[in-house]
């Protein structure tokens, strides 16, 4: 589901249209609504099991879910986020010209490169699978190395007088918001690896 979300995401910074953005933006405050719902009936389930007498094992494992959870609900909470900054972007009549479109994609590759090794690593760890998580940092180092490389570009621009100080403000917002999901990612598969590698 929060994979779902994060396609409405990619169309939303790409389109141009104002309108057209509107219709993706609900999509995107739909899913964060659904990210925070399933969030609370997951929550109320592990709250139900924990009544129970519980080994230490499961215990831990209760714990590690809780916040496996968390993480994936802030997925939705930074799409969401980034759909706001777009939204003030067109209210203030901006635009990103093709090129940095072309960056914030790449931006978006990675971290939906980023989801591959999240989703693999949690189905892993329901088939019993799962040994190792060098996936997931491959990703998440991708996801800095590209955060930082298009910042320090941007900010470079802007002082040369090549971008619009304002403009690059909103790109540079959701560079670094596309960041923080590589950083939700990789907290889920680095509590997998912790918790449920069995050694």
């Amino acid at each position: 589901i929060c994979r779902n979300g994060f396609g409405y995401l990619r169309q939303a910074v790409n389109e141009q249209n104002p309108e057209k953005f509107e219709v993706l933006n609900e999509k995107l405050i739909k899913y964060e609504e659904i990210t925070d719902r399933i969030e609370f009936e997951i929550a109320q389930y592990l709250n139900e099991v924990s009544r129970n007498e519980l080994s230490e094992e499961a215990a831990n494992d209760i714990k590690s879910m809780y916040k496996i959870i968390k993480e994936l609900e802030s997925l939705g909470d930074s799409g969401e986020a980034i759909s706001r900054i777009l939204s003030r972007r067109n209210v203030h009549n901006k635009s990103f010209d093709d090129d940095t479109i072309k960056k914030l994609e790449g931006m978006v590759d990675a971290v939906d490169n980023a989801y591959d090794a999240m989703i693999t690593n949690l189905s892993g760890v329901h088939k019993g699978t799962l040994e190792e998580i060098s996936n997931a940092y491959n990703a998440e180092d991708r996801i800095n190395y590209l955060r930082n490389d298009l910042r320090d570009a941007e900010i470079e621009e802007i002082e040369d007088g090549r971008k619009n100080y304002q403009t690059s403000v909103y790109y540079i917002d959701i560079v670094n918001q596309l960041e923080r999901m590589g950083d939700f990612i990789i907290n889920i598969s680095q509590e997998l690896e912790k918790n449920f590698v069995r050694r």
